[in-house]
Formats: C-alpha cells, structure tokens, sequence
C-alpha cells in the first residue's frame, strides 16, 4: 500500500468533526477555507435547535410569540 494519494487527489491535511451540534458546526465552518479537507460526521442529516420550546410547554410564551 503506497503512503501517496491517488492521482487528481491533494496531499492536504484532512479534518474529522464528530457531532453536527453547534461546536460541530463551528468547527467545519472555521475550516472550511482553511488548506484542510473537512468532513462532518453526525448521527443525523440535520441539525434542530429549539430554544424556546420548554417556554411554550409550560404556558410562558404562546406559540405565537415564537412563530411571529
């Protein structure tokens, strides 16, 4: 097995960022100009952020107030 990369391939630095979370997602956009092939690895194709939702659960906010 040769130590070199495969023809049409740059011997650049790469990158493995495990979890899509916000530090994740951080990471892979600092990154991303950066001479280094990023790849992000996460357990799902998306990534959810509900910041309000425990408000609206428990009567705080109306979710209107949230949807607007």
């Amino acid at each position: 097995m040769s130590s070199q990369p495969p023809a049409g391939v740059s011997a650049a630095h790469r990158v493995v960022v495990v979890g899509g979370g916000f530090g994740g997602l951080q990471a892979a956009l600092k990154l991303r100009r950066a001479p280094v092939q990023v790849t992000l690895v996460d357990r799902r194709n998306f990534h959810l952020f509900q910041p309000l939702t425990y408000q609206v659960a428990t009567g705080a906010l109306s979710p209107a107030t949230c949807a607007s």
